[in-house]
């Protein structure tokens, strides 16, 4: 497991002070909390968890530092990965940045953090919602590149505490892509990246929607918290609109920013993911056996799955 986490060089002084504001975090109270959470996961008979410090922080920073509330995202996070009904395994297995299938998928560029952050200390995602032919990529491997975007992203404490921005490009999207979006799998999708990640999103940027997107988006929207509704920026296609949700010093060249040209932040981004595939790996141990799960907890007696407040 990784080195205790280095709680007082761990952020910059910015980010201290919202930690501070908006997570309740009290640096001297830091490990007691994780402690707490720690021996909660190891009393808990059906579940299968990382427990390092690191891992455990995340999931506290987007709970604000409340114990019930981290618990239920943990578990959330361990069940999609493992209970068909309440998640989508499909998509969790097999998480390798180093396999021959998922390195052809890095290069496609279809979820790649921006370099920077914005001015409010923000990680940027630009994710090409079309960057792929359907008839070639199953849409469980484009799922997969997303989740390890998210391990990544998630060693940096800069993004836990200042969370993340989501860029759609539709450019490329087209009637082939519309398939994979049944309600059920918008459903899926979004119980895993809102109820489960211990992510703090902070806003969703449209760009380039084309007509066939409409019917889609309304679905989206139905299972979207309304925190995260009123986040939407519309852009249409206007890259004047979208500068000023995202800085151009952060944008790739060919969407008139600074950042150089795309195919390079592409491929830095592939290999990160590898250099971090430790990481990646390590999550595969999250899982919950529903076989020994106590007759009454923190589910209820049956077990549903926890729904959370977006932050």
């Amino acid at each position: 497991m990784p080195a205790p986490y280095d709680f007082p060089t761990s952020l910059t002084s910015k980010s201290k002070k919202k930690a501070a504001d908006e997570l309740n975090e009290k640096p001297k109270e830091v490990e007691s909390h994780i402690n707490t959470l720690r021996s909660w996961v190891e009393a808990q008979p059906h579940i299968t968890s990382r427990t390092d410090d690191a891992f455990l922080l995340r999931f506290l920073r987007v709970a604000k530092f409340s114990q019930l509330r981290a618990q239920q995202v943990l578990e959330n996070f361990c069940t999609v990965r493992s209970i068909e009904e309440k998640g989508a395994p499909e998509w969790f297995g097999n998480l390798d940045p180093t396999s021959e299938k998922i390195q052809d998928i890095l290069d496609l560029g279809l979820n790649v953090p921006l370099p920077g952050k914005d001015k409010q200390g923000r990680t940027v995602i630009l994710i090409q919602t079309g960057g792929y032919d359907p008839a070639k990529v199953e849409f469980a491997d484009v799922m997969r590149v997303g989740f390890m975007t998210s391990d990544v992203l998630l060693l940096d404490p800069e993004t836990q505490v200042n969370g993340v921005v989501v860029l759609l490009d539709f450019s490329d999207f087209g009637a082939s892509h519309v398939y994979n979006y049944s309600r059920s799998t918008i459903q899926k999708a979004m119980k895993c990246w809102t109820d489960t990640y211990p992510t703090r999103s902070k806003g969703v940027n449209y760009y380039n929607t084309p007509a066939v997107w409409n019917t889609l988006q309304d679905v989206f929207t139905f299972f979207m918290k309304d925190k995260l509704k009123k986040r939407l920026h519309f852009h249409k296609d206007s890259l004047a609109s979208l500068q000023q949700e995202v800085p151009r010093r952060m944008l790739p060249k060919e969407y008139g920013g600074d950042a150089g040209p795309w195919k390079d932040l592409v491929q830095a981004w592939k290999q990160k993911l590898i250099a971090n595939r430790e990481e990646v790996v390590a999550n595969h141990v999250c899982k919950v056996d529903e076989t020994r799960r106590p007759s009454a907890d923190a589910y209820g007696v049956t077990g549903s799955f926890r729904k959370l407040a977006v932050d």
